[in-house]
């Protein structure tokens, strides 16, 4: 592998691990609003206050949803990082 190799496989495997990361984030986000939710509702409803929490977490994760581009789905498997890698090599070759 050359060096131009080396960089588009390192640029894939972060693509992916970013897109990991973004999964990951949205499942404690959904589970943190689930437990403020039922916690909320537990002390008997009233002003819905967890809508603080979602928004700023909400915030968060579309940003991280942005920086991951959202494909992809677990750990960063070599497939994964070879078809992204396969898919950066076209991109460069076409240009």
């Amino acid at each position: 592998m050359s060096t131009d190799d080396d960089a588009l496989r390192r640029e894939a495997k972060r693509r992916v691990e970013a897109r990991t990361g973004f999964y990951w984030f949205a499942v404690v986000c959904a589970v943190v609003w689930t437990m403020l939710t039922v916690v909320w509702w537990m002390s008997g409803g009233g002003y819905f206050w967890p809508v603080w929490a979602m928004f700023g977490m909400g915030i968060a994760l579309a940003f991280t949803a942005a920086a991951a581009f959202l494909p992809g789905l677990g750990r960063p498997t070599e497939d994964r990082i070879e078809r992204e890698y396969r898919k950066l090599k076209r991109d460069t070759t076409d240009a």
